[in-house]
C-alpha cells in the first residue's frame, strides 16, 4: 500500500499537480481507509505520513487530510470509488476562474475526459464542498474528475495511480487550452 502512495505522490509533485505540502490522497480497503495525513507533502510519502481510518468519525480523524470528509463521502456516495486523489493543478484551476467547464481540444483529453465540469464552492464556506463534491459524483455517475473552481481536482479511480491518471491528463489538456489561447 505505502508503495502506490509514494510512487502517486511522487508523479503528482514532480508534475507540478501538488506543491510541497498540497493535496491529499486515499484508498479504501475492506477494513477502513488509508488516507494522507494533514499538511504532509506527497513528495517522498512514507508510512507515518498515511493513517488508517474507520468511515465512521472518531480520534483518528484528527491526523487525516483537511479533506477527509470528502474523501469517506465520496466511498459512502460511490460503490466504485477504491482510490481519491485531490491535486491542486494550476493550469485546470486558473482555467476553471473564468468556464463553467473545461472542454480538451486535444486529442487525449477529448477521447478520455470528454469535458470536465466546473463546480463553484465558496472559500469563505469550503465546508460544504464535504457535501457537494460527493453529491455532484453521486449525480453524474459517468464522471470521475471535478474541479472546485479556483482550487484543484477530486477525481476517484480503482487505484491511486488511474485517479492521478485522470487529473494528469486534465491538467496537460489545460496547459495546451492555455497555449493555443496564448498563441491566438
Amino acid at each position: 500500500m505505502i508503495g502506490e502512495f509514494r510512487k502517486t505522490g511522487d508523479i503528482l509533485f514532480l508534475s507540478h499537480l501538488v506543491d510541497a505540502s498540497s493535496g491529499n490522497m486515499s484508498a479504501k480497503t475492506k477494513d477502513g481507509v488509508w488516507i494522507t495525513k494533514t499538511g504532509r507533502s506527497l513528495y517522498g510519502l512514507k508510512g507515518k505520513d498515511i493513517v488508517k481510518i474507520g468511515l465512521e468519525r472518531d480520534i483518528r480523524w484528527n491526523a487525516a487530510s483537511s479533506e477527509v470528509d470528502i474523501h469517506i463521502n465520496i466511498y459512502k456516495n460511490i460503490e466504485c470509488a477504491k482510490a481519491v486523489v485531490h491535486a491542486h493543478c494550476p493550469y485546470a484551476a486558473a482555467l476553471s476562474l473564468k468556464q463553467n467547464r473545461i472542454k480538451p481540444i486535444d486529442y487525449e483529453g477529448a477521447l478520455f475526459l470528454k469535458e470536465v465540469d466546473v463546480i463553484d464552492i465558496p472559500y469563505n464556506n469550503w465546508q460544504i464542498a464535504q457535501e457537494e463534491i460527493p453529491l455532484y459524483f453521486k449525480d453524474n455517475p459517468k464522471k470521475n474528475i471535478v474541479i472546485a473552481k479556483g482550487h484543484g481536482a477530486f477525481a476517484y479511480s480503482e487505484t491511486l495511480f488511474g485517479a492521478a491518471q485522470i487529473i494528469s491528463a486534465l491538467e496537460n489538456s489545460a496547459k495546451i487550452i492555455t497555449l493555443v489561447k496564448l498563441n491566438g
